[in-house]
């Protein structure tokens, strides 16, 4: 890790644990916001462990012990960064993971003698919010609790996660709603055959799909394709190999280079959160779905920040996401109608580029952290 000395202190940091992670939904809205305030002159690093040194979450004893190891050498490594860059620093973003990163931030602020204004950026509240776990994990949730409440600022995606937050943190919490990045829309064509769904993504516990699988399985009219990884892909699969069904397809995620013909390949893409889940994140996969001109089939709870999305922007059905019947109901309204399906997809788009593109998320992190003149930016890893 190199030391660079600055005259003056208009360094914005972005700490990260897995933000050089390829395949981390947090790292692509992470790098986001660093390229949209680079693009504006902003002096920005984004540090986080390096490649080489990140262990996949999951695995045996042996692996989460290794994960956890290359986080606690993260956090140290993060808090010399600070230390050793301090002059230079003006504003520190810290990002969910590991457990205990906004006492970063706080480190910063007090060297920065108040001059530093430092920001929690929370996008998964779920590990705070669960009263499920042992002891590790009871005592991790109360880790990341009392490191919030030594943020400067707190800022979430969702105003439900805003919610829940200032129960946490007893403070405010700002909302900077999500975005996703830019990319190549085409119109949803005519139909010549069956309604093509589309799951694109990682598919935890948390995002139950059995129950669509189920709801659609050998209708002749729907085609589903699941491309992605993750226990409830698993599961989809264990059930699959016993009640074969000849429209439902898995496949591993698709390559980077290859996403946009992927999405534009789907008629409506679904989305799917617990509803036990509902305001501890925001789906990603919303904002991709609206960015590639396709409408959404959100599977959850109707109050959730996606989802009211979906609503708001008339693009997409919600239903409940264990309910085979409600789901079977939904489908079947958007095989009878292509028009519609045609139509959220151009509502959806239109919501992006108007509410959920990078440059809104730019203005408002601007207004979160402030502006300064313009500067050469620098990219790091903390080792």
């Amino acid at each position: 890790m190199s030391t660079v000395h600055r005259s003056h202190n208009d360094l914005v940091v972005v700490a990260y644990g897995y933000a050089a992670s390829e395949r981390d939904a947090v790292a692509k809205v992470v790098q986001d916001l660093a390229g949209e305030l680079r693009r504006r002159g902003e002096r920005v690093a984004v540090i986080g462990i390096p490649p080489e040194r990140i262990v996949l979450s999951g695995g045996n004893v042996v692996a989460k012990a290794r994960r956890l190891l290359s986080e606690l050498r993260f956090l140290g490594s993060a808090a010399r960064f600070i230390s050793v860059r301090r002059r230079a620093i003006r504003a520190v973003i810290t990002v969910d993971v590991p457990s205990g990163i906004p006492f970063v931030g706080a480190l910063a602020r007090r060297l920065g003698r108040g001059q530093v204004t430092d920001v929690a950026w929370v996008m998964d509240l779920y590990r705070l919010t669960s009263d499920q776990g042992g002891p590790l994990s009871k005592a991790r949730a109360a880790l990341e609790r009392a490191a919030l409440r030594t943020s400067g600022k707190v800022v979430t995606i969702g105003e439900c996660m805003a919610d829940v937050l200032s129960a946490v943190t007893g403070g405010n919490v700002s909302t900077i709603p999500l975005w996703h990045r830019d990319m190549a829309a085409t119109p949803v064509g005519d139909r010549s055959g069956p309604l093509q769904l589309l799951y694109s993504g990682s598919a935890r516990d948390l995002h139950p799909l059995l129950p669509l699988v189920r709801a659609v399985a050998n209708r002749r009219d729907v085609e589903l394709s699941i491309n992605g990884s993750g226990s409830e892909v698993d599961r989809v699969a264990v059930y699959l190999a016993g009640t074969p069904a000849s429209n439902v397809r898995i496949g591993g995620f698709v390559d980077e280079s290859e996403l946009e013909d992927a999405y534009a390949g789907a008629d409506i893409h679904v989305v799917s959160l617990a509803e036990s889940a509902t305001g501890t994140c925001v789906p990603s996969k919303v904002y991709a779905a609206m960015a590639a001109g396709r409408g959404v089939l959100y599977l959850g709870s109707g109050s959730g920040q996606a989802a009211r999305d979906v609503l708001a922007a008339d693009a997409g059905l919600v239903a409940p996401s264990g309910s085979e019947s409600l789901i079977s109901m939904a489908v079947s309204k958007l095989v009878s109608d292509h028009d519609a399906v045609q139509e959220y997809g151009v509502r959806a788009r239109r919501f992006f580029e108007e509410r959920r593109n990078v440059r809104e998320g730019g203005d408002k992190w601007l207004g979160a952290v402030g502006v300064t003149e313009a500067g050469t930016a620098i990219s790091t890893s903390a080792s």
